[in-house]
């Protein structure tokens, strides 16, 4: 049993961990845990994408659940968006970078990036950033 949800390949690229379902080939993220493994293969989704849509959270959300800074002078604005990654899936994410300088349909790559966890430690996790910096 495996809890990964992302990994980097042998070019140093992020790939988000997903599941194809063995009877009819559907993916699925996260790749399914305990009794439903067995009918999925671990499967690695394509490093790059294309944004399909976004918003733009602007004002903090509340502590808790929320960690992170709740001051509205301190807090900065954040996107999360859908990415397509290949012809079979859409994944979820916070997007890395100034929000307000998306755009729907421009390349984007899978990163990681350090989220501050309940108990003051960090953790790290996948989010998506502009593909080399572009602008379409």
């Amino acid at each position: 049993m495996s809890n990964e949800i992302f990994a980097d390949d042998q070019d140093g690229k992020v790939r988000i961990i997903a599941g194809r379902s063995r009877e009819n080939g559907q993916i699925v993220f996260p790749l399914p845990q305990g009794a439903e493994e067995a009918d999925y293969e671990r499967i690695e989704l394509p490093p790059s994408g294309t944004l399909w849509t976004y918003t733009v959270q602007r004002i903090p959300p509340k502590n808790p659940p929320f960690v992170g800074i709740n001051s509205p002078d301190e807090y900065q604005p954040f996107a999360v968006g859908y990415v397509r990654l290949g012809d079979e899936v859409m994944i979820e994410g916070r997007i890395a970078g100034d929000p307000d300088s998306l755009e729907i349909g421009m390349p984007m790559d899978c990163v990681t990036i350090s989220f501050p966890t309940a108990d003051g430690a960090e953790m790290a996790t996948y989010a998506f950033t502009p593909a080399n910096g572009s602008k379409l």
